[in-house]
């Protein structure tokens, strides 16, 4: 049996950074506007709980393109699709910045959300066509690596741009690189090894023949997914686990500026915990490769998160350094779930059903976007406080982990490759 390490690795340095900043780009969009959020509550006149209203309206537009995204990717073109959706949510991120009041920010946030929502699952079809399962909560964690990359970046960015030039061309100005990579993406991408002229000849039948033999059969329809429980307990867990972590994520820029940080010590300080969570999410995805349990590692990390919360609420913000350490550990936790997490409906689901499953379970998993904003602005709104919003959404982590923990996982087969040698 040849193993993975024995073949070329033209893949990891051709596809993945390529998906890797493209993912980055779409983020940046969602972590930029919490810069925003000082700026709008002034010009239009908002509250905490306005302002959170704004920041989670975006993911009700992002279920709207999950489901027929995975579908599409699947069975029309991923690259195509993406290549399309980056110019589309390029024109409405920029918009952001130019709507004169609530409203307007509000359904510009929403569209942004429609042209952005079919790009998580399409992605992860892309990687599941490139790399077999013994890669692919490594490929997945690595690409998954933008969102906390995408913080990173945008936080001094953002914070250096709104002291400059203010928020409105802040978002202006942001919106812009998905025109650009949209190019690249284009030239760079195939949908599958088949395709791919650049690819040598030995890494190309590596790929194909481990990925044909793990497949399963497609045995179920579209509509097949629906009696799936374990697509519905994964949905079930990403929906807390999203509602807690973008309920302080998208609100951290705010926290740390309270505190009397200026926005650009703000941008530069939350490089740490994004940072923190850029290493655990890699060495989360390889460790899940390695022992092949995707559940265990996911609520592993995600205890550590919720320390990191029940450590904010006890102990709170009040000094600058420790509250850095605890959202480093809340963020941390959080992200790294996604490799391990994400290489289970692939693993699990028929061939053929898998991008609609993973689309159904992003889909409902992001309406905790939405749902964890809103509500950590209105706890800070009537408690003028963000101590209990920190252990609200702790505990929708932990609620997320003990989901997790009823999902049964396929343990791994020896593929055809393997039994014939």
């Amino acid at each position: 049996m040849r193993m993975a390490s024995s073949v070329p690795r033209l893949r990891w340095t051709r596809i993945m950074p390529i998906a890797i900043a493209m993912y980055t780009i779409s983020f940046m969009d969602r972590i930029n506007l919490s810069f925003a959020t000082t700026g709008m509550e002034k010009d239009f006149g908002l509250t905490a709980t306005g302002v959170g209203l704004i920041l989670g309206f975006f993911f009700l537009g992002y279920l709207v393109l999950q489901v027929p995204g995975g579908y599409l990717a699947e069975r029309w073109s991923a690259k195509k699709f993406v290549f399309w959706l980056l110019l589309i949510w390029g024109v409405f991120a920029a918009l952001s910045g130019l709507a004169q009041n609530s409203t307007q920010e509000l359904w510009i946030r929403f569209l942004l959300g429609v042209a952005e929502g079919g790009i998580w699952p399409a992605t992860l079809v892309l990687l599941a066509n490139w790399f077999p399962r013994e890669e692919r909560a490594r490929a997945n964690g690595l690409w998954i690596i933008c969102l906390p990359l995408a913080a990173a970046i945008t936080s001094p960015i953002s914070g250096a741009l709104v002291t400059a030039v203010g928020w409105r061309l802040m978002l202006v100005f942001e919106g812009i690189p998905a025109l650009i990579w949209a190019a690249l993406w284009w030239w760079g991408i195939e949908d599958r090894p088949e395709q791919a002229k650049w690819l040598s000849t030995s890494e190309r039948d590596f790929i194909t023949t481990r990925i044909h033999a793990e497949r399963r059969p497609t045995t179920g329809t579209i509509w097949s997914v629906l009696l799936e429980p374990s697509v519905w307990l994964l949905s079930a867990a990403y929906f807390l686990t999203i509602m807690g972590g973008y309920g302080l994520n998208l609100w951290a820029p705010t926290i740390i500026h309270s505190i009397g940080v200026g926005f650009l010590g703000t941008g530069l300080l939350l490089v740490i915990p994004n940072g923190a969570a850029v290493w655990l999410l890699i060495s989360a995805g390889r460790y899940s490769d390695r022992i092949g349990k995707r559940i265990a590692v996911s609520v592993g990390v995600l205890c550590i998160s919720f320390v990191g919360y029940l450590l904010l609420g006890i102990i709170g913000t009040g000094i600058v350094a420790l509250a850095i350490l605890f959202l480093a550990f809340a963020t941390a936790g959080f992200y790294a779930r996604q490799g391990p997490l994400w290489a289970i409906p692939t693993e699990v689901l028929p061939a053929g059903t898998a991008g609609t499953a993973m689309g159904l379970i992003n889909g409902i998993g992001n309406i905790g976007g939405f749902v964890g904003p809103f509500v950590f602005g209105y706890l800070e709104t009537t408690t003028h406080s963000f101590t209990v919003g920190y252990f609200v959404m702790g505990f929708a982590i932990l609620a997320g982990a003990a989901v997790l923990l009823t999902v049964r996982e396929q343990r791994k087969q020896p593929d055809a490759t393997a039994a014939a040698g």
